[in-house]
């Protein structure tokens, strides 16, 4: 492991989906929170964002303005791998080497499942936080791929509205 900080934060359904089965995540919106559900403080203690191609695009579907404009962003991609535009560099191959190569410490890791996945594999995840939405999708993207299996340690479990959010620490 590296002395960078690698943390997914992200949204689930109660069954587990973080996007229905048309990628949508639309379905947030319809659940009372509390506020920003702790996205503010959390997004102000990090100081890189990563995430898949297809969450990258997706970003912009919900906003008008890109939202990580005072991060480094990273975007995982096979097809635009080398590249930038004007708010992410895009890059592929192993999350260790990227990680030896990237000047954050502490990073977020946004999504999407494949990329989670692939952090995953690496041992690349030091911290999950893991807000539940009290609704049921019943089909869509799940976060962990089928076969995933990891075992976690409760550090804590905060309320927001209707949300609850679990933070869990890689068990040693």
């Amino acid at each position: 492991m590296t002395n960078k900080r690698i943390e997914l934060f992200i949204a689930v359904s109660l069954d587990g989906y973080i996007a229905d089965g048309e990628g949508s995540v639309g379905w947030l919106e319809e659940i009372e929170g509390d506020g920003d559900n702790g996205y503010m403080t959390f997004l102000n203690e990090i100081d890189t964002v990563v995430m898949g191609h297809t969450t990258y695009k997706q970003l912009f579907t919900l906003t008008d303005t890109f939202p990580y404009s005072k991060k480094h962003v990273y975007v995982f991609s096979n097809e635009k791998a080398g590249t930038k535009d004007e708010y992410a560099a895009f890059v592929n191959g192993s999350v260790k080497s990227w990680l030896e190569n990237t000047e954050g410490k502490s990073i977020w890791l946004v999504g999407g499942a494949q990329l989670v996945k692939k952090f995953l594999d690496e041992n690349q995840i030091d911290r999950f936080i893991i807000t539940v939405a009290p609704i049921i999708l019943g089909d869509g993207i799940p976060l962990f791929e089928k076969g995933t299996r990891e075992l976690l340690h409760l550090e804590a479990v905060e309320k927001y509205g209707q949300f609850t959010q679990m933070t869990y620490r890689k068990k040693e």
